[in-house]
């Protein structure tokens, strides 16, 4: 079977129980022509901060009249979940014996140095000596320490995950996911990440990762909304202390306590509800939540298997029987009833008392006929620890979480039952509502790119195609049909749905990116070209993009551009390798061998892989859409220093006449041709195995980009790690 071309890695491993769709076309509902339009908003509309654009304040605004709740609050782990590293609030030990890595066979240790703590990643080598040694500042934590604490460091302004995490039972271990996907030092922290983990941030447009305005811990704003209509009125009111504790509506900031409750649960589930997929509503962003706001009108959530992560407790709490049987109450059991930010926290001796509230008297006493059954239910028995087990989450490292949902342990699952479909709906409104079939398709592109399901792409764009025929309301609908037309391998027609996103209006740079990628697999560097200035015009931040367009430049030839442009994306990002590694082929090509080979030697210290591609340096001249003369260039690096080599290891080389010759290959597999950030570009079939040569074109038929390419071999029988090998293909020079 020849393997899918699909451009995606996978950024977490995931149960993928996929069902085929069955329905045709004219099952499904009618996607709407125009959006939804969400009806006046009677809850919003009381408070001003909310229904008009107000400014966030930070905490310091709100003590100076609200300093008994601030002090009780400071006490919560919310207060700490985000700020920077310092000596004084440290808890962690340095880490001198390494931890390995095996899938990438680095390996990590944590040193104290200077007054800070870093991360060093090393990989072993011959005798005690590593080929390879990078260090990273630990500049912020995330965590409040009473489960973990894991890290970010700061390059040029943005935040990259560190792959130790300190475990508060445990002591250092792999950050989540780093056990199984390494993402090392390039793991860029996700704008739904810190817009849970602090009160909103000032985020740069279109970056993810990088925030001119930080601000430490989740702190009043995220409950209340932002302050600055709130902290004007009173601040300008003389008499405003004294009046204080009168309790009448204060349009002007969002009180929960006056909210519905399920407006009263949207501000505990905007962090409290974890599912596989997030698909954020059109014109939507992850920091346009506020209190009193639908969280439904802001996301689409989907389960994966029927299934929901134990850390969603708030989800987990609505599954009980005590949230159930109290929610038209004039006090219902919520969030809010044992997690009040504004008195101290919940103590062993005093967490029961809600409990009580209820389950007490003689009629509940009762119930119970043994004497250890009548001893374990008396006032004084510890109902958390017997009805809201603590058990292990399985995407949590050493983590253990009490179950929230509130029911006896021994009688009830603690787990739902696994659903028939890959994802499900977790809002009533995309199981049934006008826009169920549309987003649960969108939910399916998001899915197959985490899961790296070929068929679920197939699957998904076989509904959206329909949902969108006529379509003007969805223009992410339509980039998300783009990106699983790109991963079925079909560039028409996905350059057909991207130009169609952004004649809607969708003209984020990574739309423009999607397209631009379709362009240049189509053979039109052109309006690639364009498409990527165009990008860049509204984040010049964008490194990785810019060294996209770089390559795009060096295909055409423009190698001075392209070099300048290479340039600019490692003063964004310095710990870019591939764009290290490219702009010193681009130099090659201009025969500019000194500074070629500082750029290579800089790109395989931070990526010691590339080591290999230098002694698979392709000289490739072309003639139209054929190889006019291909040939091996020796490398122009000398001080790398290299893992020894396998005699008989899988490899690349130049082969007469002007082919690529992939050597010591096994039968009846294939070598798959990738790009650095995991494209699969073709699959070359190995037939009885041994030397297997190539023509050195893509599966478009157009020879390959001058570039730096990964070659794996993938054989029935064979398991990880499979073989690999670099290769670059360098422009003839001018």
């Amino acid at each position: 079977m020849i393997p899918r071309v699909v451009p995606f890695r996978a950024a977490s491993l995931l149960l993928v129980l996929a069902a085929l769709y069955t329905g045709s076309a004219c099952d499904r509902p009618a996607t709407p022509t125009a959006a939804v339009a969400q009806q006046p908003d009677t809850v919003e509309r009381q408070f001003r901060n909310v229904a008009t654009t107000v400014a966030y304040v930070g905490d310091s605004s709100c003590t100076s009249c609200h300093a008994a709740e601030a002090a009780s609050y400071a006490k919560h782990s919310m207060a700490s979940s985000f700020h920077k590293w310092s000596a004084d609030g440290r808890v962690e030990q340095a880490m001198a014996d390494a931890r390995r890595n095996q899938p990438s066979g680095y390996a990590y240790k944590v040193i104290d140095s200077a007054g800070a703590l870093w991360q060093v990643e090393t990989r072993p080598g011959d005798a005690a000596m590593p080929v390879h040694e990078l260090r990273r500042r630990m500049d912020y934590v995330m965590g409040s320490g009473r489960l973990a604490r894991t890290y970010f460091t700061e390059e040029n302004g943005r935040l990259f995950q560190l792959p130790l995490t300190w475990y508060a039972n445990h002591g250092w271990d792999f950050s989540p996911g780093y056990e199984v996907n390494n993402a090392r030092f390039s793991r860029v922290m996700p704008d739904r990440c810190i817009a849970c983990h602090s009160s909103y941030p000032t985020p740069a447009p279109h970056l993810e990762g990088k925030y001119p305005v930080l601000r430490a811990g989740i702190g009043c704003e995220r409950c209340h909304g932002p302050g600055a209509l709130h902290v004007t009125k009173w601040r300008a009111d003389a008499g405003a202390a004294s009046r204080l504790a009168v309790h009448t509506m204060d349009s002007s900031i969002v009180n929960p306590v006056r909210l519905p409750l399920d407006r009263r649960m949207d501000v505990c589930e905007q962090c409290h509800v974890h599912t596989s997929v997030a698909v954020l509503r059109e014109k939507r962003t992850a920091f346009d939540f506020t209190p009193a706001k639908q969280l439904e009108a802001q996301y689409a959530y989907f389960k994966n298997g029927g299934d929901i992560d134990l850390v969603s407790h708030a989800d987990r709490l609505k599954q009980s029987a005590c949230f159930r049987g109290s929610m038209t109450s004039d006090k219902p059991l919520e969030c809010a009833t044992c997690h009040n930010p504004h008195a101290a926290p919940a103590t062993r001796a005093t967490r029961n008392q809600p409990c009580l509230s209820c389950h007490t008297g003689s009629a509940f006493t009762a119930k119970f006929t043994t004497a250890a059954s009548k001893l374990s239910h008396a006032p004084a028995g510890d109902c958390v620890s017997c009805h809201m087990p603590v058990v292990k989450e399985r995407t949590v490292p050493h983590g253990t979480f009490s179950d929230h949902w509130i029911r006896v342990p021994s009688r009830d699952s603690a787990r739902a039952a696994k659903s028939a479909v890959a994802i499900e709906p977790y809002y009533a409104r995309d199981r049934s509502g006008p826009e169920s079939a549309l987003y649960t398709a969108m939910g399916k592109v998001v899915f197959a790119s985490l899961s790296g399901s070929g068929d679920m792409f197939d699957e998904a764009a076989t509904e959206l195609t329909p949902l969108l025929a006529n379509d003007r309301a969805y223009p992410q609908g339509h980039f998300l049909l783009g990106v699983a037309h790109q991963a079925r391998g079909r560039q028409k027609e996905a350059a057909a749905a991207l130009e169609r996103a952004i004649e809607l209006g969708d003209t984020r740079p990574d739309v423009l990116r999607a397209l631009a990628q379709a362009k240049v697999r189509q053979g039109d560097t052109d309006d690639a070209r364009a498409l990527y200035e165009r990008a860049l015009s509204s984040q010049p931040a964008l490194a990785w993009m810019r060294a996209e367009y770089a390559d795009v430049l060096q295909q055409e030839g423009a190698l001075s551009d392209a070099g300048r442009e290479y340039r600019a994306a490692l003063r964004e990002q310095p710990s870019l390798a591939s764009a290290s590694f490219n702009l010193g082929l681009a130099l090659l090509a201009q025969q500019q061998t000194a500074p070629a080979s500082a750029a290579l030697l800089d790109a395989v210290r931070l990526e010691p892989d590339y080591a290999s591609a230098l002694e698979a340096l392709l000289v490739v001249k072309t003639n139209g859409k054929k190889v006019a003369q291909l040939s091996a260039l020796p490398s122009p690096v000398s001080a790398v220093r290299t893992a020894p080599r396998l005699p008989m290891l899988f490899g690349v080389q130049a082969s007469a006449p002007a082919q690529v010759a992939f050597v010591n290959t096994p039968p009846n597999g294939y070598v798959l041709v990738y790009s650095p950030d995991g494209a699969l570009l073709l699959a070359v079939p190995t037939n009885a195995g041994g030397t297997v040569t190539w023509d050195a074109r893509g599966g478009e038929g157009r020879v390959l980009a001058p570039g730096l390419y990964r070659a794996v071999v993938q054989a029935r029988g064979m398991s990880a790690p499979l073989p690999t090998q670099w290769f670059a293909i360098v422009a003839a020079p001018q």
